[in-house]
């Protein structure tokens, strides 16, 4: 595939050449379908999709990508990052020019990609920035994940995260900002039902919205044919949003028995942004209040994301602001009584299927986009090996290795 730009209408255009076909010759393979992982794998890639996924090769085939050493799994599936947005003080990155915030999201998106995670739900950023990098990674113009967006996060005002997001009150304010939203062709709604850690003086388990206008926001997001992503740890905004069909509940640190149990029923999502927690607890020069409420969460992070598998939770994997580093989670996932091939589901195919996606990629089947990353060593033996990114492909163009 290649760009071009159309001299007529003066549009860039992806081009695709026919017949491109690259084989992959693979060590180990999961496939992150359930089953096991394969041996001595051929993976052939015509443009963009797979065509076709052979065990048991006796050598490596000539012309092939050899990694032989490496064991290849589907991209990699973030559902909750920001690409302006870095881990630590928020309050002092909101006030960077925009122009360094726009050029900081390059960067991001193109070291998130190369780190083996081809798909990103941004939920939320500054003046609708990320519109621009959907387009942007689309065309070709920047390198990047597959990217889904939120526009401007709803918050209430003095709201969590109210110095990045859209400032509202009230049921028409509200359904008025979910139109903003629309009018801008974002692919997600994100509302802010509880206060937040990053933010200073923010209560986290504190419902910073009233029922009647969480019910409001996922009303008008559901008429407009959009789902609804809400930033909640904890406290009666979580019963009030998933008992009005909210679509995620992102973070979920201090949910309820009686919460999670409700999230099973209604079918509702669970994004673990554990590894965030963690990050900020091990990275020095994080904001005093920051750290003090990443200490009380952790544990009760951990613990959530085990009673979501025992009570059958839907659960999906977040970064936040700690970009591209999916094998912290993986390794927490795996702590909390995930077996290895679960936890990776969870970063791929899970995370794919809560983005309408799971059709499209999330696994390494024939006819899926050739959404695929190797690492050296065994994810299911040493979950940290994920950080150890030998090769990445995303929509059959080799961004890493090869």
């Amino acid at each position: 595939m290649r760009t071009e730009y159309d001299m007529k209408t003066r549009n860039v255009r992806k081009v695709i050449i026919m017949g491109t076909i690259k084989t992959l010759f693979c060590g180990a393979l999961i496939d992150c379908t359930g089953a096991p992982a394969r041996h001595s794998c051929v993976v052939e890639v015509e443009d963009d999709r797979i065509v076709s996924v052979t065990a048991g090769s006796r050598e490596v085939p000539k012309a092939a990508i050899d990694l032989s050493d490496c064991t290849v799994l589907p991209g990699f599936v973030d559902c909750h990052d920001h690409l302006g947005i870095d881990m630590g003080d928020e309050v002092a990155q909101s006030k960077e020019p925009f122009a360094y915030t726009a050029i900081k999201g390059v960067r991001n998106a193109r070291d998130i990609l190369r780190k083996g995670v081809t798909t990103v739900r941004d939920v939320g950023e500054q003046e609708f920035i990320d519109v621009s990098w959907r387009r942007a990674i689309r065309e070709g113009l920047i390198e990047g994940p597959n990217l889904l967006i939120s526009g401007k996060f709803i918050t209430r005002t003095g709201g969590h995260a109210w110095f990045f997001g859209n400032e509202v009150d009230g049921v028409d304010a509200i359904r008025r900002s979910v139109r903003e939203q629309l009018k801008q062709h974002v692919d997600w709604i994100k509302l802010m039902v509880s206060g937040g850690s990053s933010t200073p003086g923010s209560v986290v388990m504190m419902a910073e919205y009233s029922e009647a206008e969480i019910a409001a926001c996922i009303d008008e997001a559901h008429r407009g044919g959009k789902k609804v992503a809400a930033h909640i740890h904890g406290g009666p905004g979580a019963a009030w949003a998933i008992r009005h069909g909210v679509d995620t509940i992102e973070h979920g640190a201090f949910l309820t028995d009686d919460d999670l149990k409700m999230m099973a029923d209604k079918g509702t999502w669970l994004v673990s942004t554990a590894g965030l927690i963690w990050a900020i607890l091990n990275t020095p020069g994080m904001p005093p209040d920051y750290l003090v409420k990443a200490r009380k969460s952790f544990d009760c992070a951990k613990s959530t994301i085990g009673k979501a598998r025992r009570y059958g939770v839907k659960l999906a994997y977040g970064g936040d602001t700690y970009h591209g580093h999916p094998a912290v989670e993986l390794s927490l996932l795996m702590e909390e009584g995930f077996s290895p091939i679960e936890a990776l589901q969870v970063l791929t195919i899970n995370g794919a299927t809560l983005c309408d996606l799971g059709d499209v990629t999330g696994t390494v089947e024939v006819g899926k986009q050739a959404d695929i990353v190797a690492v050296k060593g065994e994810p299911t033996k040493d979950p940290m090996c994920l950080e150890a990114v030998r090769f990445v492909m995303k929509g059959g163009q080799v961004y890493v290795g090869g």
